[in-house]
């Protein structure tokens, strides 16, 4: 069964931008969550040029997509992340005039496509979105609110947008970095491991990994790890025993993040066997 509507969109993401000496970084993708429309429309233009009374050279030329993300609600991390807003000390959030906004990717996918097809754009620039309300009736119609967007080819590499249909390598982990050409494949050697704390070791994650790269940011839970003994020796990384001590018994994920590929995710299920 081929593909013939597009609708649902869901699993919506963004990764902030950075630049440095000509080269494109990407943060870790967060989700945008309460998606509810995206519209994108091909940029560029036809260049003609005419010689012997004919079109001697003719040229479509790609500027990206310009278009709209209609959504529930701007979370207020992208509003901080992406527009610049400032939170206070008091926890308002100042939109300034002197906020720029920053390029980043974004990443999403269609309920109704048959292939399961996720995609990634990889410099987009949204503008400020409009206020708008109304007051209450006797019917409730839900007030959305719409990013004007536009996805231009990221500036090293000329690349506008990639996709990654179900099956394939990158599918799995694609929501945990921006997937880049021929990107790093990272897998971990064992997707669960056990601290006992009646008998405490140093906890290995090993990770294989199809190219170079290098261990970015670990995390626990989402958090990262400070103050704890880390070495980390080519892509495996160890985490001292002192950080799972004092922790109850139960399920926790440890992430490493890389410089190049995939993030990947290991469960470590923290017992007792004195007990």
């Amino acid at each position: 069964m081929g593909n013939k509507v597009k609708f649902g969109l869901k699993n919506v993401h963004y990764a902030v931008v950075t630049e440095a000496g000509g080269e494109v970084e990407y943060g870790t993708p967060k989700r945008i969550p309460g998606a509810v429309n995206l519209t994108l429309d091909a940029a560029g233009e036809s260049v003609q040029f005419y010689a012997d009374d004919m079109v001697y050279y003719e040229e479509n030329t790609n500027d990206g997509y310009t278009g709209s993300l209609e959504m529930a609600l701007i979370p207020d991390d992208f509003r901080k992340d992406v527009l610049g807003e400032i939170e206070d000390t008091n926890g308002a959030l100042i939109e300034n005039k002197d906020a720029k906004a920053k390029h980043f990717a974004l990443m999403f996918e269609f309920d109704g496509d048959a292939k399961k097809t996720r995609h990634v754009l990889y410099y987009v620039l949204a503008s400020r979105p409009s206020v708008s309300g109304s007051t209450r009736t006797n019917t409730k119609e839900p007030q959305t609110e719409t990013l004007n967007i536009t996805a231009r080819p990221a500036p090293d590499t000329g690349d506008v947008k990639a996709r990654v249909k179900q099956g394939e390598t990158p599918y799995d982990d694609f929501y945990t970095a921006v997937y880049l050409k021929n990107a790093v494949t990272n897998t971990p050697d064992e997707t669960a491991l056990t601290f006992d704390k009646n008998s405490p070791a140093d906890i290995t994650v090993g990770v294989t990994s199809t190219g170079t790269t290098a261990v970015k940011n670990v995390l626990l839970d989402g958090v990262p790890i400070g103050g704890a003994y880390l070495t980390v020796a080519g892509e495996d990384v160890t985490i001292d025993q002192a950080v799972f001590a004092e922790l109850n018994e139960g399920s926790y994920t440890v992430t490493v993040e890389f410089t190049r590929g995939n993030a990947v995710a290991v469960t470590v299920n923290v017992t007792d066997s004195s007990e």
